[in-house]
């Protein structure tokens, strides 16, 4: 009765988001639901008042969900390009401002029309998703790239961003890489009043009149183009994870925050203007519209101006509006629009704070109010001073800090779920740092409205922004400075002692659980430390590890290093008492020494206990041996993790495996034996392999460079021996859990196993 008197949108949002997930893991087609949604249908219009109404929008919605994922044209374009990447031509229009994407390189999403490769064309109306090199082509244009595509990857290690899932949730399934700026051809320009690309324009013009007069000043500039455009490229990485600490990164990610601020901006200045209400709704419905294709119509601030639209809506409609029900019915109609944004971690977000606020809000607020309140039968003439002070200060504040706490309850259950973190520090920096944002906001848009005019007005309230921005970047330091600011929740150990060997490719990485803590056996080249190895720390609860064992310099296995010393605590760092002229290992050190931590060289026979019955053990090199190649002088690790050896041999050549097999013959006898590939292609000799007898090997493979390709008959070799094999270009990353009933191996891509 509930859902057709006064929440009437709730059923029909629950009942589309039934049908989504149908539709989602269920293999029927869109032919069934649809007629499961006619029937339903037939059955509600003969009984008018029956909830077959709310089963024929499942329907719908589910029939919906089929046609706009697995049955689209883009799912068929992956499928018809299958695994690899084939050269093609593609046709189409630019339908996305470009995004950086590496050096030199961009991305933006093509609007495919056609598509040729292996000898046919590929008729579609799908979006690819294209990188080529800067400067891209401008929004709206038509163009023709040759390229290869490829249907984008499934991540490849536990943690990492799924970008296959994240592409599909906005109907992408492929990639075109395009090499050279020839390969782009512009076949025709975007009309001068092409509404995105007039958005391109105004939003480039935005960006310089934000940095007038205070150009001096990066860290500002980027900082306010991030918060009014959603700009955050320029920004450090390291300033970027202080606002997500304490749970403030919000500020950067256009949504309902930013929505919210600038339609009561406008509201009150419409208010002050003497404009009625109803004319107020009809001017700022289509500029928040506007506003959030200036930003880059994302997702985010779509759902937001749409939610907004809907509330100010109910606000001059004749009937008085359910705040709860408008969230519903803009929930209905964005999930109507793409059924894919109910899977978006944004639009979950979004969706159950707000709902937090309009449910928890006013429950606390007077939770709180009625704590300082004098008593409620005494009249407010007689009221002392300090009490009316204290009851008006308790609506102010506590307004806001009910709004925060109930903002932070609802966003809680899907930061741990995605993001493996508590903010405690999310709370009072929220209650700081909303009203600093807003009237950076207000300033902003003074500073565009005067820019308008003249650049030096401009620059007058950008300075003053300068001086509020730096205010803000100092409560977001302190707050993330504070004792138990922030802590990650990770899943427990699934065993005794776990060893991850992560899939970089060419490089090389594992990381070694044991006791609640971690430690690394090399950590990848220095992409994988914000793709890889920092989301792997978050989801197992850590914010860095105890130790890293640096096998050599090569930039491919230790590049991530770097940066893993910024982190905290700083990890012990075990290098090889030999050098090498590694210029990444230079960086290295130097890092060490400006941070004043210290390091640990170590020496075949060395013994490092990181558990209980959990050691490594230095096998290789001794310190008076003579190699000029870095891969020549490589440290290789056994653990010992009671009965099972584990041994990194990571990119050691013929020499150091001669070395091993003649002076440390009783060493080598293992479990499980761990390689990556030397600089010459030389694989794990058959001699080694004899010497260390593993019933199980996981080895580095790779499409590039050529010398990581494992060779067919060194595989076949390793086979005959009754080693199971496996390769990381197949199974990714690989997981194994040892107990002291023995180990299992899983692929992370494949899901292979080995027991």
């Amino acid at each position: 009765m509930i859902f057709r008197q006064r929440l009437p949108f709730l059923g029909l949002l629950l009942a589309a988001m039934a049908g989504i997930l149908a539709g989602e893991f269920s293999a029927a087609g869109s032919a069934g639901f649809f007629g499961g949604a006619a029937a339903a249908l037939v059955a509600w219009i003969f009984l008018r008042r029956s909830p077959a109404i709310y089963f024929a929008v499942a329907c719908g919605f589910a029939c919906a969900h089929v046609w706009q994922t697995r049955e689209s044209t883009a799912w068929r374009l992956a499928e018809s390009v299958g695994g690899g990447r084939t050269l093609c031509a593609a046709t189409g229009r630019i339908v996305s401002d470009p995004s950086p994407y590496g050096k030199d390189r961009v991305r933006v999403v093509l609007r495919a029309e056609t598509v040729e490769f292996g000898g046919h064309v590929f008729p579609c109306a799908a979006d690819v998703l294209l990188t080529l090199k800067a400067p891209a082509p401008g929004r709206g244009d038509t163009v023709r790239v040759i390229g290869g595509i490829e249907a984008i990857p499934a991540p490849r290690n536990p943690a990492a961003f799924d970008a296959r899932s994240w592409m599909r949730t906005n109907g992408i399934t492929c990639e075109i890489g395009v090499a050279s700026a020839g390969d782009v051809e512009i076949l025709r320009r975007a009309r001068w009043y092409y509404l995105p690309a007039v958005a391109s324009r105004c939003r480039a013009w935005m960006e310089r009149t934000l940095r007038a007069g205070i150009g001096d000043d990066p860290v500002v500039c980027n900082l306010l183009a991030g918060m009014v455009l959603g700009v955050t490229a320029s920004i450090p990485d390291g300033l970027q994870q202080e606002f997500r600490n304490t749970g403030t990164f919000h500020l950067f990610s256009v949504s309902g925050l930013h929505v919210g601020m600038i339609g009561l901006i406008l509201w009150q200045v419409l208010k002050i203007a003497g404009v009625s209400r109803r004319w107020s709704v009809v001017a700022i419905i289509p500029a928040l519209l506007f506003y959030a294709l200036i930003t880059g119509w994302k997702p985010s601030s779509v759902r937001a101006a749409e939610m907004s639209s809907i509330f100010l809506i109910g606000l001059v409609s004749s009937r008085h509006p359910i705040p709860f029900n408008s969230l519903c019915a803009a929930g209905f109609l964005i999930l109507a629009g793409w059924t894919g944004e109910l899977f978006n971690p944004g639009f979950q977000l979004s969706f159950l704070v707000v709902a937090a606020i309009l449910l928890l809000a006013v429950p606390l607020h007077h939770a709180i109010r009625s704590r300082v309140h004098p008593d409620p039968f005494v009249p407010r003439q007689i009221w002392t001073r300090w009490q009316k002070l204290g009851t008006d200060s308790t609506e102010n504040l506590g307004g806001l800090l009910a709004v925060s706490l109930a903002a932070w309850v609802g966003s809680l259950p899907l930061t741990v779920f995605y993001f493996h973190m508590v903010s405690l520090s999310a709370l009072p920096a929220n209650l700081v740092i909303v009203p600093i944002a807003f009237l950076i906001m207000a300033t902003a848009c003074l500073a565009l409205f005067g820019g308008i005019f003249a650049a030096p007005l401009a620059a007058v309230f950008n300075n003053a922004n300068l001086v509020f921005t730096h205010g803000l970047l100092a409560v977001v330091q302190l707050a993330n400075a504070l004792p138990g600011s922030h802590f990650y929740v990770g899943l427990p150990e699934s065993a005794p002692v776990v060893v991850t060997v992560f899939d970089f490719g060419a490089g090389g990485g594992a990381a070694i659980e044991s006791g609640g803590k971690i430690w690394f056996i090399d950590c990848g080249p220095a992409w994988a430390l914000g793709g890889v190895v920092a989301p792997w720390l978050r989801a197992r609860g850590a914010a860095a590890p105890q130790g890293i064992v640096i096998s050599h310099g090569d930039a491919r296995h230790i590049g991530a290093a770097e940066g893993m010393m910024d982190l905290l605590p700083a990890p012990l760092l075990i290098e090889s008492v030999l050098d090498d002229r590694s210029p990444v290992r230079g960086r290295l050190h130097r890092r060490l020494q400006e941070l004043g931590i210290p390091k640990s060289l170590h020496q075949a026979g060395d013994r490092i206990v990181i558990g209980h019955e959990v050691v490594l053990k230095i096998l290789y090199p001794p310190a008076g041996i003579s190699e000029n190649v870095a891969d020549d002088k490589v440290l290789v690790v056994r653990l010992d993790a009671g009965a099972t050896r584990v041994i990194f041999l990571s990119d050691a050549g013929p020499s150091a495996q001669d070395w091993l097999v003649a002076q440390s013959p009783g060493e080598l006898a293992a479990d499980i034996l761990v390689a990556g590939r030397h600089r010459s292609g030389v694989p794990v000799s058959a001699v080694f392999l004899d010497a260390v007898r593993p019933v199980l090997m996981v080895t580095t493979a790779a499409a590039y460079p050529a010398t990581e390709v494992p060779d067919p008959e060194w595989t076949a070799m390793v086979e005959r021996r009754g080693i199971r094999l496996f390769r990381q270009d197949v199974a990714g990353a690989v997981r194994i859990e040892i107990s002291p009933q023995g180990f299992v191996a899983r692929g992370f891509s494949d899901g292979s196993k080995f027991r």
